[in-house]
């Protein structure tokens, strides 16, 4: 599918914690509640509320953007921008790219991961990381295609996931200069 004609990248503000809020809350449970045994409601706050946004919007090794597509923000960027990886010097975490589920598949999320890596080359980082779910398929295949490889496993903690969803492995990405 072609991707829209008007697609913009744009820097969240700080004091836009609200609304970043509510696109985070519209975009996740329509691909994750059947991790949770309470549909990720506990996650959901405790991850999504404007107050632990407006703490992350505040880190200065923070960034997010919105995706517009003619002029509707329809999903986020969250990049750490010094996050390294098992203590290799050197990283930048892709911490997050969501998109609501009627953007995908039009090439979207290639355009924010492009995007991502470019912010990575200008900072002069080594490599690019993120975590994937272990069950996400989809997602593993489309990192691959960009030139992630698994190096790296994570088990999340969190009680209200159900256990056989806690595995998430961690990809990375060499970057030249």
């Amino acid at each position: 599918m072609t991707p829209p004609a008007d697609i913009a990248i744009v820097p969240i503000a700080q004091d836009d914690a609200a609304a970043l809020s509510a696109l985070c809350r519209a975009i996740y449970p329509q691909f994750y509640t059947h991790l949770w045994d309470d549909a990720g409601a506990w996650y959901t706050e405790a991850t999504y509320g404007a107050t632990t946004l407006a703490s992350q919007l505040a880190d200065p090794n923070s960034r997010f953007w919105y995706l517009e597509v003619e002029g509707q923000r329809v999903g986020y960027l969250k990049l750490n921008l010094a996050r390294d990886l098992d203590g290799e010097p050197g990283g930048l975490e892709i911490e997050r790219i969501y998109l609501l589920r009627e953007f995908t598949g039009q090439g979207l999320g290639a355009r924010l991961m492009d995007f991502a890596l470019d912010i990575a080359r200008q900072l002069h980082r080594r490599y690019a990381w993120l975590h994937v779910m272990d069950s996400s398929e989809e997602s593993i295949a489309f990192y691959t295609r960009l030139g992630f490889t698994i190096v790296g496993e994570t088990i999340l903690p969190f009680d209200h996931m159900l256990p056989h969803y806690r595995r998430m492995w961690q990809m990375r990405k060499p970057l030249d200069d």
